[in-house]
């Protein structure tokens, strides 16, 4: 029951006309974006979210159609 649970709050980077190799690469980028210069006060997932979404990004539950 518990993996059920926890599937469900799976959350995926969603971009109109963007393939996943796409998404892939963008989401690498802000990655290692997030990990270059002082971020101690934050973490990794909070810097790569205004970077992700900067690029046209939505987070949604829903996996991506493609």
């Amino acid at each position: 029951m518990s993996s059920l649970l926890l599937a469900g709050c799976t959350q995926y980077w969603t971009k109109p006309n963007t393939n996943r190799q796409e998404t892939a690469k963008d989401l690498s980028d802000c990655r290692i974006q997030a990990n270059q210069g002082n971020a101690k006060i934050y973490t990794a997932e909070q810097l790569e979210t205004p970077c992700m979404v900067g690029k046209g990004y939505n987070l949604s539950y829903n996996p991506p159609k493609q």
